[in-house]
């Protein structure tokens, strides 16, 4: 079982305390994905609250996530490997 990592990072003026088993690095990664689609999110609509930059970010993260979920099962089920 993989160790459990800790991050604690400040997002858009607010700081949370990531937890994962991923390792550290990953929740980094994770946290300066966010960062940056919150930064571009707040850059084009600085009238924006954190609250809706942050949802608006996520929403992008969740699409790009769904479309690589459909890629994945393309692939898959172009090389005759899924169930």
């Amino acid at each position: 079982m993989a160790e459990e990592a800790l991050l604690r990072v400040e997002l858009d003026g607010f700081t949370y305390v990531l937890r994962g088993t991923g390792g550290e690095e990953r929740l980094r990664q994770t946290a300066d994905l966010v960062a940056q689609k919150i930064a571009v999110t707040r850059a084009q609509h600085p009238h924006y609250s954190s609250t809706r930059a942050a949802m608006l970010a996520a929403l992008q993260i969740a699409e790009a996530l769904i479309a690589l979920q459909q890629e994945y099962l393309e692939i898959l089920e172009a090389a005759d490997l899924g169930d």
